[in-house]
């Protein structure tokens, strides 16, 4: 009895003795504190007796005692945070019978609301799914502080604090060890739908919610705030999802997701995507880094359930979040590229199904079905777009380009792929290549993906830092399986291809290729060389086409401007012997219809005027102009490249005929391949520090097209082969290894059975002379440099000093004795 009446007594005295009095005794308190703190044991008989003062309490209205009651409770768990779990589930009791009090008294659920906030600071959760009750109450618990954000009242005040001490007691529980101790999924379904239901009321975005500055602290009392004039309580929610999907794992994003989605498809709150977007772009904010890739998974695997043909709210709203996250430049580390775009390519083309076209306008708002097609068409090319903004691994962009190219189809002779009509399909397919492209240049990562080099009589260095750029730029190789559609039959596929190859020949274009005095050579790799060679000889066919229109003339000169932009010097040279074949087919009658001539030998003139601005060769511009004023004088010059000349629109004609249809004039006042030559070799950046006389430039700008002298260019060109360049490799264990060691200063193997053959052997031999590559030498030889260099000669010696005699072949050998002693 005395054991009981020791505790009793010590809690009854930290109340107050007189009416008037006010909080607790804090001496008797202090006292309590340590009592139990040194008494771990007596902390259970602590928390029953104080459970059953506070349901005494409560029945008889004693407020003040209540309060004193939650002080001590403060106080212990503050005291005994390691012993918690001995008395945590009469905290859970007590403070379920101070909010089921019947006056509701808004301060003492305050302070029960602080004590709980406590409470889960220290609570570890270990006695939960083992002790059912403690559970049981726990969860109660919680929904009880889960229904105050739903508080129904006349009185706005009350209702606005009541709802802010539910989402701080449910913050609370989301920060808490025992979120994800053992019920983490039970615990979800209490705190996320009043957490989602004050995101959906607000008016302002969830994302920009989570950023406020407002948020107050945790630990903050009602009493002391004025909530009419702010939106606290959504400002808790906001904080409350990002403290939520910040301690997710792997296992617990997609639960966590679960009753978010839910949500918005029992709401119907998909469209308009507003609410979606910001909710999901604050959950990828909030998310790990190594999870956020979960969350592309989950709308993926969402956006796949959505059988309907039709499309409506959700698909779209679902594209809207891809677009944003895929989009929102931050780092989806773990994301498998391919699948992801794999997946988005088919879905784009799904939506096109049915005779559905791409739309690429904005319809009016008022056509709900169009608006929706559009938000799906433009979201998933877009979202394409953003996968390939990001880098995860060397040649990402080789890959997706690759794919798309794929998806080309050159060659088929199929009229529908995958349920669309094949032009259809290739111009979507050539719109995802064109935001790609954009993508690339937008992000700044305009460097050539080639090394280089001032002297391409030398191999490029291993160590060359602009190797590594391969990681964000694409290999022109990948677009050489998709060069024969210059050749199409259709024209718009033709413009369409073209279009998209000019785009990335300006996306991965660089002005550092005119800026010295002597040129940089960035045709240095194999796959470059490969599809310079094979994009000119396309266009050579290209010219030949009997269906060769206006459009393709002036898509023609923007891809010759389009490789000396990219590739400078080299792209250049190499299209000098091209231009000049080109104004040979006009020369020679191989270009039939006279417009169609002029057009052909204007643009080459075009292109001369471009190079000369483009090194600002001053000569050069000069003799295209007077080249020019003369045709023009003579009726020999196409009118669309005058328009273009003269900064007017470009024609949208298609055919020849209905471009300078009285004009029969051909082209009589050619090019002068020699001026141009000496010209170039003089004046232009393309002459090599070592070609002291610019005659190995001229024979390249005087190399027939398709000859012998042509064709070896490529040996000047052609460096390397692209490939394992910036992969990393183990470094060498032989630094200064002598290669060049004879045959005769190998070491000898002796073959012997017994260890006096050996040393026999090796005594007899000591005269002979060797050399030996000593491995151990080559690794560390500044701190063995003082070794003999003959180590063989050394061991020779000691062995010799053995005085070892030939063994008699009739001795038998001994198994106790060695060899040597016998």
């Amino acid at each position: 009895m005395h054991l009981y009446v020791k505790h009793a007594t010590l809690i009854n005295n930290c109340y107050p003795e007189k009416e008037g009095e006010t909080g607790s005794r804090s001496s008797e308190l202090s006292y309590l504190t340590f009592y139990a703190s040194s008494r771990p044991v007596k902390l259970t008989k602590v928390g029953a007796f104080l459970e059953k003062k506070v349901e005494r309490d409560v029945a008889k209205g004693r407020k003040q005692h209540n309060i004193v009651s939650l002080e001590i409770l403060r106080s212990l768990i503050q005291a005994c945070q390691k012993d918690l779990n001995l008395f945590s589930k009469h905290v859970v009791k007590i403070l379920i019978m101070i909010l089921d009090a019947r006056d509701r008294d808004i301060q003492l659920i305050d302070l029960a609301c602080e004590t709980f906030v406590l409470f889960c600071q220290h609570h570890d959760g270990t006695t939960l799914g083992v002790d059912a009750e403690i559970t049981s109450d726990y969860e109660g618990l919680m929904k009880r502080f889960a229904g105050f954000t739903t508080y129904k009242s006349n009185d706005d005040t009350t209702v606005a604090q009541f709802e802010y001490l539910g989402h701080r007691a449910l913050q609370a529980c989301v920060v808490s060890p025992a979120l994800q101790a053992s019920n983490f999924k039970t615990q979800l379904g209490i705190i996320m739908p009043p957490v989602i239901m004050s995101l959906a009321k607000s008016d302002q975005p969830a994302n920009e919610l989570a950023k406020s500055t407002a948020v107050p602290d945790l630990k903050q009392s009602v009493m002391s705030l004025d909530l009419l004039h702010e939106n606290l309580s959504s400002v808790f929610a906001a904080k409350t999802t990002s403290l939520l999907f910040e301690k997710a794992n792997g296992a617990s994003v997609r639960l966590a997701l679960s009753p978010l989605i839910g949500f918005m498809d029992t709401k119907q709150k998909w469209w308009p995507p507003h609410f979606a977007v910001s909710t999901m772009e604050l959950v990828l904010e909030s998310l790990q880094p190594q999870y956020r890739y979960l969350l592309v998974s989950e709308i993926l695997q969402q956006f796949d359930n959505t059988k309907s043909q039709t499309i409506h709210g959700k698909p779209a709203a679902l594209v809207s979040v891809l677009d944003t996250v895929l989009n929102a430049n931050i780092p989806l580390v773990g994301i498998s590229v391919l699948e992801v775009l794999n997946s988005l390519f088919g879905h784009l083309i799904k939506a096109l199904h049915d005779g559905r076209r791409l739309r690429e306008d904005e319809p009016d708002p008022k056509d709900d079905q169009a608006t929706l097609e559009y938000a799906v068409h433009q979201g998933l090319a877009h979202s394409i777009a953003g996968l390939a903004s990001q880098t995860y691994y060397q040649h990402q962009l080789d890959d997706i380009s690759g794919y798309l190219l794929a998806k080309l189809r050159v060659g088929t002779s199929l009229d529908t792929v995958e349920g669309v009509p094949l032009a259809h399909y290739r111009q979507v397919t050539l719109k995802c290549l064109d935001l790609i492209n954009a993508a690339v240049r937008d992000s700044g990562n305009s460097s050539p993906s080639t090394s280089v080099v001032d002297d391409v009589s030398e191999e490029p260095s291993e160590a060359d830092p602009l190797t590594t750029s391969s990681l964000t730029t694409v290999s022109m190789d990948v677009w050489v399986p998709a060069l024969p559609l210059l050749l199409d039959l259709r024209p718009e596929t033709r413009l369409a291809f073209a279009s998209s190859l000019i785009c990335f020949l300006e996306a991965t274009s660089t002005q550092d290729v005119r800026d010295e005095t002597f040129p940089k050579h960035t045709l240095v790799h194999h796959g470059d060389v490969v599809f310079v060679n094979t994009l000119q000889q396309t266009l050579v066919q290209w010219v030949a086409l009997e269906d060769f229109n206006v459009q393709d003339v002036l898509v023609l000169y923007d891809l010759l401007c389009g490789l000396t932009r990219r590739f400078g010097a080299d792209g250049t040279i190499k299209s000098i012997p091209l231009v000049f074949q080109l104004q040979h087919l006009v020369k020679q009658g191989d270009i039939t219809q006279t417009s169609r001539q002029r057009a052909l030998a204007a643009a080459t003139v075009e292109y001369l005027a471009m190079v000369g601005a483009f090194y600002e060769v001053d000569r050069l511009s000069h003799y295209v102009d007077q080249l020019r004023s003369e045709r023009v004088a003579n009726k020999e010059y196409s009118s669309l490249f005058l328009d273009i000349q003269q900064g007017r629109a470009r024609s949208r004609e298609w055919a020849f005929d209905h471009v300078e249809p009285g004009n029969s004039q051909p082209v009589d006042v050619f090019l002068d391949r020699h001026a141009v030559v000496e010209i170039l070799s003089k004046d232009a950046p393309l002459r090599d520090e070592e070609d002291v006389h610019g005659l190995d430039l001229e024979g390249k700008l005087y190399a027939e097209w398709g000859s012998e002298a042509f064709v070896n260019q490529d040996r000047t060109f052609r460096i390397r082969a692209r490939g394992d360049d910036a992969k990393p490799k183990l470094a060498t264990p032989w630094m200064s290894t002598d290669f060049k060691q004879s045959t005769e200063g190998k070491r000898q193997t002796i073959k012997v059975e017994t260890l006096k053959e050996a040393l026999a052997a090796t005594a007899s031999s000591q005269d002979e002379e060797e050399t030996a590559v000593d491995g151990l030498h080559v690794l560390s030889a500044s701190s063995i440099a003082k070794r003999t260099k003959d180590i063989r000669t050394d061991m020779a010696s000691l062995l010799s000093g053995l005085d070892v005699a030939a063994t008699d072949p009739q001795t038998t050998t001994s198994l106790v004795n060695p060899p040597y002693k016998i």
